[in-house]
């Protein structure tokens, strides 16, 4: 009798249980969810129908139970909810009259019978009294009763969930309710849920014992999923919530790494699942039932330096070795699925990867902006929580970020941008603005969805359709970017909405830096000047189709660089910091932190920095602190004669000319002498040129003899040698000669083709970073 009563409040439960997400993607969850593995477990269940929105768009997780609210969940997570009409006209309880919102879930749920551990079925079905293999999922209270509004208790949610995954009396043992919460523990069905076995239990309580139920094997040693389902598909990544079918007609759809599906619920977006590797339960339809993540673990990282082919770094210090053929996700519809050997090279300082884990070792990863939302904020005044509800849904506990470096709420700025990243929690902070001449868009002005400027079209994001109605087509505006380069909003000109979009200068073109990682290109219809050729440069526009590109001033330094603690004087360093080098005006080389062997540099050799808008350095260029910005190779010192014709009668004059030429593998030219070189031919050294091919700067190396090929060996993926007493890194850049053939090594690993040639080598070594530069053999 008393386990009749159970069952029976327990289905009552589910109606509230019902939760529902905004249609925008958010964190997966509703305004007042703060929980994200409380998200997840919601989505897992919208997917199915288990649960929808309360009309105020809440879920109010904290509540408990009712044994009507129950039995509606349930009728969810059993797929039967178009069957509830017709037991609205029924009565099976005399407390249940036509009048009570969940008499059909009450009366549907009273009539499921369900197999016992002898038909191993695990499966659910309707109508009759049971048989000794079939036993009703709920009953009432004995009385002809069942108690609807009353409180579910923990024991009574468990017990009637065991009855669902098609265990009886005979599996749990006849004590109640010990034997059954026993049953259920040792079947990971309370995983997450700790309560005495009388107490109510909450709606985010419910979603978790009803998610784990998913998860655990029925009577007949099936998982409970495989029953939802025609086909089930495992270790499959969802990389978009949000997607536009394959028809290029349906919104809605959700892109995984085993295809494009509709789900089977009309309007859910399961964002909160967004870059979680699980199993996908499809129906007959090829529709999505449920996703359901696995075990998998996972970490979200935000790299410090470029990806290396075999590892990456975290700004943790930590290091994560990736084999080139592990699979690789983004959100890219054209292409989805790839492998770390094809991304790598998208990886730069700042960005940041999902990597899925197992075993200890990295069997996936994750990237791109398909964790962050489709929508954004523009701040106005002092950045609140309240300003970013909507944006993540309620969801709270989450991290700032803004350039890949934590930051706090007081942080943002007006006329910053934030997007939501549901896949690691995070609200993404760009203050990346573009002044320029609105040129054109489609598909029309007052409802744009792209704009093209200065030969790059940008997608525009709803939230930034109203400020864009302010402005005509031809006018100069500011474009209010997010930090993967998509237009959040329009502002007018002004000292607060400068330029902030800052990149190289290549020819009439300028590639900006994106804040989440990447670059956009800007082109303009004229040559840009050559005194910003390869510079690192603010870029704007007044004038259609026209950039106008200035130079970073420099700026002096009141401190040193610290790469340990990421500090540059009184300033923070970004961990998506840009650090470029320079000799003596010569066109600047990017560096990545990673190669930066000085724990620091000293102000005098830094030659400017940028601050974004939260006074955190963001871009740094050095003046010849490391021996990166130079070109490596041999020195030919040439004499030619000129003839020089005479006038008239006079006779003609000859002149010698002393010239130097560089020669390396991928680049040579010819210099006019000016620095004075006096040395032999084939000498190695470097130089530093600027904007116009000019020799700027040159430097001489030293040289170490007789080493082996012994005596390199690897760590952390770097190479390095043991020579003359030190150990030098070898640059990733390194050229290797032989002097005798006089041949460049040309191929991929030209270091590995020197050491396999000859085992009697010379290095040669920078005056700056000590890195060896050029390697010869005989």
């Amino acid at each position: 009798m008393k386990l009749k009563r159970i069952l029976a409040a327990l289905l009552t439960a589910a109606a509230l249980l019902s939760l529902a997400l905004p249609a925008a993607a958010s964190g997966g969850s509703f305004s007042d969810i703060n929980d994200h593995s409380t998200a997840v477990n919601v989505d897992v269940l919208r997917l199915m129908g288990a649960v929808s929105g309360d009309s105020d768009g809440t879920f109010r997780p904290n509540d408990v139970l009712t044994r009507a609210q129950f039995c509606t969940m349930l009728v969810g997570l059993l797929r039967q909810q178009s069957k509830v009409p017709m037991y609205t006209t029924r009565t099976i309880f005399s407390d249940v009259t036509a009048s009570h919102w969940a008499r059909g879930y009450i009366n549907l749920a009273a009539s499921i019978t369900v197999g016992g551990s002898g038909s191993g079925s695990g499966s659910s079905s309707e109508g009759g009294e049971g048989t000794q293999a079939q036993t009703r999922l709920i009953s009432g209270r004995g009385d002809g009763t069942f108690a609807p509004d009353e409180k579910i208790t923990f024991a009574e949610a468990v017990t009637i969930l065991i009855r669902l995954l098609s265990y009886d009396e005979t599996d749990a043992g006849a004590v109640w309710p010990e034997g059954y919460l026993n049953l259920a523990n040792s079947l990971g069905l309370t995983d997450g849920v700790s309560l005495a076995y009388s107490a109510p239990i909450t709606r985010a309580q419910t979603a978790q014992l009803f998610v784990n139920t998913l998860r655990c094997k029925t009577a007949s040693g099936r998982p409970y999923y495989e029953t939802l389902g025609a086909s089930v598909k495992e270790k499959v990544i969802l990389l978009d919530a949000n997607a536009t079918a394959e028809d290029n007609n349906s919104e809605g759809a959700i892109r995984t790494s085993d295809g494009t599906y509709l789900p089977a619920q009309e309007g859910v977006v399961p964002s909160a699942l967004q870059g979680r590797r699980g199993v996908l339960v499809l129906d007959d339809k090829d529709r999505i039932v449920t996703f359901l993540p696995d075990e998998t673990a996972s970490v979200t990282v935000t790299l410090s330096g470029a990806a290396q082919p075999t590892y990456l770094t975290g700004t943790n210090g930590t290091r994560y070795n990736i084999d080139g053929d592990t699979p690789a996700y983004t959100s890219s519809k054209e292409n989805p699925v790839t492998t770390y050997e094809k991304l790598y090279l998208e990886l730069r300082s700042g960005s940041q990867v999902t990597l899925y884990t197992a075993d200890g070792k990295v069997v996936g990863l994750y990237y791109g902006s398909s964790g962050a939302s489709t929508d954004a904020v523009v701040v106005s005044g002092t950045a609140t929580e309240a300003m970013f509800h909507q944006l993540t849904g309620g969801a709270s506990n989450y991290t700032i970020e803004k350039n890949g470096q934590t930051i706090t709420m007081a942080d943002i700025q007006p006329y910053d941008v934030v997007t939501y990243d549901s896949v690691a929690n995070k609200l993404i902070v760009s203050d990346l603005r573009l002044p320029c001449v609105y040129e054109s868009a489609e598909p029309n002005p007052r409802a744009p969805q792209k704009i093209t400027v200065l030969g790059h079209e940008f997608t525009v994001l709803e939230s930034a359709l109203e400020s864009i109605q302010s402005f005509d087509v031809g006018k100069t505006v500011v474009l209010l970017l997010t930090a993967d380069g998509n237009v959040a909003g329009m502002a007018e000109p002004g000292a607060k909405t400068r330029s902030t979009a800052i990149g190289l200068a290549e020819g009439s073109s300028v590639k900006v830096f994106l804040p989440a990682g990447g670059t956009i290109e800007l082109k303009s219809s004229s040559s840009l000047s050559d005194s910003v050729k390869d510079q690192l440069v603010t870029v704007s526009s007044s004038k259609a189709g026209v950039i106008s590109a200035s130079r970073m001033s420099d700026r002096s330094v009141g401190g040193v660089f610290d790469l340990q603690k990421m500090t540059l004087g009184s300033y923070p360093v970004t961990a998506g910091v840009h650090v470029f080098e320079r000799v003596s005006g010569s066109t600047v080389v990017q560096l990545e932190l990673a190669d930066i062997q000085a724990h620091s540099i000293p102000g005098d050799k830094i030659a400017t920095y940028h601050l974004n808008s939260s006074d955190m350095v963001d871009f740094i260029i050095l003046e010849g602190a490391t021996g990166d910005a130079y070109r490596y190779g041999l020195f030919f010192a040439e004499t030619r004669e000129v003839n020089q014709p005479g006038e008239g009668d006079e006779p003609g004059k000859v002149s010698y000319v002393r010239t130097l030429r560089f020669e390396s593998p991928k680049w040579s030219s010819d210099f006019d002498n000016r620095v004075g070189y006096i040395g032999d031919n084939g000498v190695p050294g470097g130089v530093a040129v600027d904007g116009d091919g000019k020799l700027r700067f040159r430097v001489t190396l030293e040289a170490v003899e007789g080493v082996s090929r012994s005596d390199f060996f690897v760590s952390n993926g770097a190479s390095y040698v043991n020579a003359g007493g030190k150990v030098y890194q070898v640059s990733n850049k390194v050229v290797c000669y032989n002097t005798t053939t006089k041949v460049w090594f040309t191929g991929d690993d030209p270091l590995y083709q020197i050491r396999a040639y000859s085992d009697d080598l010379t290095i040669y070594v920078d005056p700056y970073g000590e890195k060896v530069r050029v390697i010869t053999t005989q």
